[in-house]
């Protein structure tokens, strides 16, 4: 039915839908939802094709009449594998020739009927191996810990200690003395051990900019532990009883890295016997110990013997003790003073012993001080490099990936420079591709960058790197949600960059999320107002299709902080309307209203009727999360009044077609065909090539609920032309789809499967989990199937 239709509002996006009976905490929005994307799981044994297949010999055996032991005899096979093939109770297709042939012909199929089950075995085996290859690319077990980088010896008390405490551990220790190095030797070591996963989080306890909230590690955890989306609760404290019981019966390590107090660990703390949390912290959190019988693990400087066969290691076993013992006295023993001789050497090929004069040399007065070390590194590296450190202290993500720190410094590609600092010991690459400083090195960073570079010369590298975050996520939110109205950007896209795909699109959104929510509270905390509001605008689309609605209310937050401060009421008013939706989602409607109710004194005080008019359109979409459709229809339909008063064919056409979806919902078929007539019209006139597929999709759904199939194929087939267009393979496979249920509806089976099929291949290669829906269509009885007939 048109519950199925796609919602075309301003912040509902492409492949969303209003909901009807399901709230957000159901996780149902339309069309995309299904299973977990490439899992071979059903909630329902209904929805399984092997077990459906089952289901249907059943059903055909009762209506032969024979007694099953009889039949069982005839196809040579025990009454109790029989049994179990006939409850569903098996994981793949039957053999055909073996088993469901003669158990067909047993129950006295013409040859007629048999044709019609093998076409129908030929399909469930070929949708079973999809779905099988699906599972087998499902990733493997999480591992989320860093690289690790250079040797690491010694420590072998420890390590002891490690193996031997009770969960949680708690590793302590003074800044540079190694703990995280310690940590993450032993957990690669012991990787074995826990076979279910190894998740990581840098708890950024000591970072300028905040440590990390508690909440958004948990909603990391699950997406690891591959919770779909649409499956995790929106309320935290709900989040983090998933993430226990999860764990509670896995064997998994947790490793908590740089807490900054016991209140950061807490709601992390899995039981079961299974789970193994270590938590580092420059403190001893002493709480965790009383409170939790932790055991604390403390991490001191290495021995003076530990300290020398850690620089030789460093250096392949090339330095001799000597200059290995010099070395270790310049830098008081510190481990990560001693890595960055090490790097220094291996960089310059100078004598170790000439590295730790110099060394001296440069700290007479604090050989301990890891400034010194730190002053001596980076002196050594080229200006570009040099440069390119000092700009890395200044942005507030935990880490940055090659191209942004490209567009940071203002270079074509920053890759040498990169290398060159990763060398020097003074940057990690700690996954590929992605590099983070430590945060000492960071705070030295910034520190240099203050010294150096002016305000204004600071100020246009975090505008650089604004400028490609936002244009790189408007973007990528042009691919996930074509039909939304774009914004205009401060800068556009390079002129040779092309517009990703869906699922590179979606990768980049996934790898920058906290990256890029810590950038937009940057921008407002350092008064780039204009990025913080576009910045969020352009995240809007990907959290709400991952469920993170606690994120995206606090993305449009800081957008209307940031509108206020610059006394931009548009900007403003725009942000009230997405908190608003925001708050509707997680059924807040007092709140939501009050937004709304904000957005429109904003737009009437300023006389501005474009934004009272899309203030008007996303209030239908609140009213309609609280289920009042026909309050929800009368907003839309002032929307349609103003917009049409405005001249505006594109917003005329999609607020049409929001009218249009709710005369659908209240069962008006023929309204809605009007107000979609008129919608796609508009959209042809106005060249909105996007929202016209949408429209003349929602257009061919409601000649279907009118029984007028041929007229549904026609707009189906239209829509899907103007997908292929746009070079959209998921609104093009979901006009497929929809195609095939109308030729299913006209007896048309052949052409309706090839329309499924054509589908499925589109959703599979795009990744998308709605190919599961249509596998089952291509697997279920079709009428005039010899299992179909049996059961009438």
């Amino acid at each position: 039915m048109l519950a199925e239709t796609l919602w075309g509002g301003p912040e509902t996006g492409r492949h969303r839908t209003p909901r009807a009976a399901a709230r957000p905490e159901s996780g149902v929005r339309g069309p995309m939802c299904c299973e977990e994307r490439g899992k071979v799981t059903y909630v329902d044994d209904r929805l399984n094709p092997v077990a459906q297949f089952c289901t249907d010999l059943r059903v055909h055996w009762q209506a032969s009449g024979r007694d099953l032991p009889s039949i069982a005899r005839d196809v040579r096979i025990s009454r109790t594998q029989l049994y179990a093939i006939l409850n569903g109770e098996i994981k793949r297709p039957p053999d055909f020739a073996a088993l469901v042939r003669p158990f067909l012909l047993a129950c006295g199929a013409t040859e007629a009927e048999l044709a019609d089950w093998r076409r129908r075995h030929d399909v469930l085996v070929g949708v079973h191996q999809g779905l099988a290859q699906q599972s087998r690319l499902r990733p493997a077990p999480p591992n989320l810990l860093p690289a690790v980088s250079g040797g690491f010896v010694g420590r072998t008390s420890l390590l002891a200690a490690l193996d031997t405490a009770a969960s949680p551990a708690v590793v302590t220790g003074p800044p540079g003395v190694g703990k995280t190095a310690l940590v993450l030797h032993w957990a690669y070591g012991r990787a074995a051990a826990f076979p279910d996963g190894r998740l990581y989080a840098d708890l950024r306890g000591y970072a300028r900019d905040g440590a990390l909230d508690p909440a958004d590690v948990i909603r990391g955890f699950l997406d690891a532990l591959g919770v779909p989306a649409r499956e995790i609760p929106p309320d935290p404290a709900a989040q983090a009883a998933r993430f226990r019981s999860l764990a509670a019966d896995r064997r998994l390590l947790v490793v908590l890295d740089n807490a900054r107090d016991a209140d950061q660990v807490r709601p992390l703390l899995a039981g079961g016997s299974g789970v193994r949390t270590v938590v580092t912290s420059r403190n001893p959190l002493t709480a965790l110990v009383a409170d939790y019988a932790a055991t604390p693990v403390v991490v001191g400087l290495p021995t003076e013997a530990e300290a020398v066969e850690l620089v030789r290691s460093r250096l392949a076993g090339s330095a001799d003790d000597s200059a290995a013992a010099d070395a270790v006295a310049a830098c008081g023993r510190l481990p990560m003073a001693l890595a960055l001789i090490a790097a220094r050497v291996r960089q310059t090929g100078f004598p170790l012993a000439t590295a730790a004069a110099e060394l001296r040399q440069a700290g007479s007065r604090s050989h301990h001080d890891l400034r010194t070390v730190f002053s001596w590194s980076y002196a050594a590296v080229s200006p570009p490099a040099a440069r390119l450190f000092r700009l890395l202290g200044l942005p507030a993500g935990a880490d940055i990936a090659a191209d942004a720190a490209a567009a940071l410094a203002d270079v074509h590609d920053a890759g040498a420079s990169l290398d060159e600092l990763v060398q020097a010991g003074l940057l990690v690459e700690h996954r590929p591709h992605r590099y983070l400083l430590h945060d000492l090195l960071r705070d030295y960073a910034r520190e240099q960058a203050q010294a150096t570079d002016t305000d204004a010369e600071r100020r246009a590298a975090l505008t650089r790197l604004l400028d490609h975050y936002t244009s790189t996520a408007h973007e990528a939110d042009r691919v996930l949600n074509p039909i939304r109205p774009p914004i205009p950007l401060p800068v556009p896209p390079p002129p040779d960059s092309r517009r990703p795909d869906y699922q590179t699109a979606l990768t980049w959104l996934k790898a920058e999320r906290a990256v890029l929510l810590a950038t937009l509270r940057q921008a407002r905390d350092d008064g780039l107002d204009r990025h913080a509001w576009q910045l969020g605008w352009a995240l809007d689309t990907f959290l709400y299709e991952e469920h993170r609605w606690h994120d995206e209310g606090a993305a449009w937050a800081v957008a209307l902080r940031a509108a206020t401060a610059s006394m931009d009421d548009a900007a403003a008013a725009h942000a009230h309307r997405f908190l608003g939706a925001v708050a509707g989602r997680l059924d807040r409607f007092a709140e939501a209203y009050a937004h709304m109710h904000d957005s429109m004194r904003l737009c009437r005080a300023a006389g501005d009727r474009r934004g009272e008019a899309e203030t008007e359109f996303v209030l239908s979409y609140v009213c309609f999360l609280q289920d009042d459709i026909t309050t929800a229809l009368a907003h839309a339909e002032r929307s349609l009044e103003l917009w049409a008063g405005l001249s505006d064919l594109a917003w005329t056409g999609r607020a049409a077609n929001g009218v249009g979806l709710y005369h659908a919902f209240r069962g008006d078929a023929p309204a809605a065909i009007r107000l979609f007539q008129r919608a796609a019209d508009l959209q042809h006139e106005a060249g909105d090539v996007a929202n016209e597929a949408v429209s003349r999709d929602n257009l061919g759904k409601a000649h279907h609920a009118l029984g007028a199939y041929p007229a549904a194929v026609e707009q189906f087939d239209t829509a899907g032309d103007l997908a292929r267009q746009l070079g959209d393979p998921v609104l093009e496979a979901q006009t497929a789809h929809h195609a095939g249920d109308a030729y299913q509806a006209l007896g048309d089976h052949a052409t309706a499967r090839e329309r499924w099929e054509h589908a499925y291949k589109l959703l599979t290669d795009a990744g998308h989990p709605m190919a599961n829906d249509v596998a089952r269509k291509l697997a279920a009885p079709q009428p005039g199937d010899a299992a179909g007939a049996a059961g009438e």
